[in-house]
């Protein structure tokens, strides 16, 4: 299966822009892109979020904003707080800004999304306009999302994605299979992965598999279920009691020191450091 190409396109006959409250009992590994613009708040749901080449945790409150035809996806991971997951989404054409002089700036902070841009710590403001976006009219909800976009060019915010800029080619052609092994791995990343048996699924011999998948992903195979397994663990540091060793085999490390060093890696800090430095989430 490969990363699907939204059409959104279809509905600008009618609307300006698309709007859609997802619910769903959990958010499925879909591996896609397209051209619009989308803005992303997730109001219930925890799991892992792919942009590009980055991999991260994502719980409530996550805000994000894509540029054109950035792969992505939010797939529900670990023990839920509630039992529908709700992600509010705004997909918009970047034309719907450059179609006003006024609004060139805000054009060029769409463009400037194209690796993704996470907002750490919106606005009150901002939240309560996405969450009462559903309850305006028609009129209203437009001047609402430029309003939306013209507080998110003056919010905190960090980059995502570290990939190059991808080409539609390469969106149609190399991501094609990469979604069935992304899907894969993030449902058993606490197994053991054997480089043969994941490159038999495409299939490839091993050697062209590492070579493709690094090319593709931005990361070797190990050091992307490593992220995967980081992750999860950073999960359960901060919301459970657990020992780092039942953590670190939980996860699917085999040795406790191999999994400090790989999350010192990743995290700049060891798991200890991690679990002391930030608040217990429930």
């Amino acid at each position: 299966m490969k990363p699907a190409l939204e059409q959104i396109s279809p509905i600008y006959k009618f609307k300006s822009f698309q709007f859609l409250k997802l619910e769903v009992e959990a958010f499925p590994h879909l591996w896609h892109y397209h051209p619009e613009i989308e803005l992303t708040y997730i109001q219930n749901g925890r799991g892992i979020r792919y942009v590009g080449d980055r991999i991260e945790a994502f719980q409530e409150g996550d805000l994000v904003l894509l540029g054109e035809n950035l792969p992505h996806t939010w797939a529900t991971q670990g023990k839920q707080n509630t039992p529908l997951q709700c992600g509010i989404i705004f997909q918009f054409p970047l034309s719907l800004f450059e179609s006003f002089p006024e609004m060139s700036h805000l054009a060029d902070f769409l463009k400037n999304a194209d690796k993704g841009f996470h907002f750490p710590n919106p606005s009150q403001e901002i939240i309560q306009m996405i969450t009462n976006f559903e309850n305006l009219g028609p009129s209203h909800q437009l001047l609402s999302l430029f309003d939306l976009i013209i507080r998110l060019e003056k919010e905190e915010k960090t980059s995502i994605s570290n990939s190059p800029n991808y080409s539609l080619n390469h969106l149609h052609k190399e991501n094609s299979r990469i979604n069935r092994i992304k899907g894969y791995l993030h449902e058993n990343f606490d197994q053991k992965i054997e480089l043969s048996h994941i490159a038999q699924m495409v299939p490839m011999s091993p050697t062209y598999f590492s070579a493709w998948f690094k090319k593709s992903t931005g990361h070797t195979l190990i050091t992307y279920v490593n992220k995967l397994r980081v992750e999860q663990a950073c999960r359960w540091i901060l919301s459970t009691d657990w020992d780092i060793a039942e953590i670190a085999y939980k996860v699917g490390f085999h040795q406790v020191a191999h999994f400090n060093r790989v999350f010192k890696n990743e995290k700049n800090m060891a798991p200890t450091t991690f679990r002391e430095k930030h608040p217990k989430k429930p």
